[in-house]
């Protein structure tokens, strides 16, 4: 009897490795649909002391042109020396304007969006840090996609 369910259960292993039909998948590349150019310009390298804005134009890449979703922008500038923040702003969905009218070669819209951030008076000879950081999403979705951040620019205040 312990040679039959020793025989019984060796043969139903060999049976389950037999019929195990594992599929082996490819590893997951997650497609690019939205990308922002790791350079960003602003409109001058001084600013008042007394209270100015801060005009910054970032561009990069978006496969959907259609506004269902929202490029958002967070920006800040801070004290380069010490990242004490001056000012925080954050722009739910940034105005864009796409320079292409056909996508190109690998399915992307070229966009390129110009954004005010206002600061309030600071010392003479402030040197100021300022970052933005890019989310890509649906309005109201709680997953905002992937998110892109921009080099950071030195603005003095004079």
């Amino acid at each position: 009897m312990k040679k039959l369910f020793l025989f019984l259960f060796i043969a139903a292993g060999i049976i389950v490795m037999a019929c195990n039909k594992t599929t082996t998948l490819p590893a997951y590349t997650p497609s690019i649909a939205f990308t922002v150019a790791s350079k960003m310009s602003h409109a001058k390298d001084t600013v008042s002391s007394k209270g100015d804005t801060l005009w910054m134009t970032a561009s990069g890449t978006i496969n959907d042109t259609s506004g269902k979703y929202a490029i958002s922008a967070n920006l800040k500038t801070a004290d380069s020396v010490n990242r004490t923040p001056y000012a925080i702003l954050n722009i739910k969905k940034i105005p864009v304007t796409f320079t292409n009218a056909a996508p190109d070669a690998s399915g992307m819209y070229k966009w390129s969006a110009t954004m005010a951030l206002p600061f309030p008076a600071v010392a003479t000879k402030t040197k100021l840090y300022t970052t933005a950081t890019f989310a890509f999403g649906q309005f109201g979705s709680a997953q905002m996609g992937n998110t892109a951040s921009t080099d950071s620019k030195y603005t003095y205040a004079k």
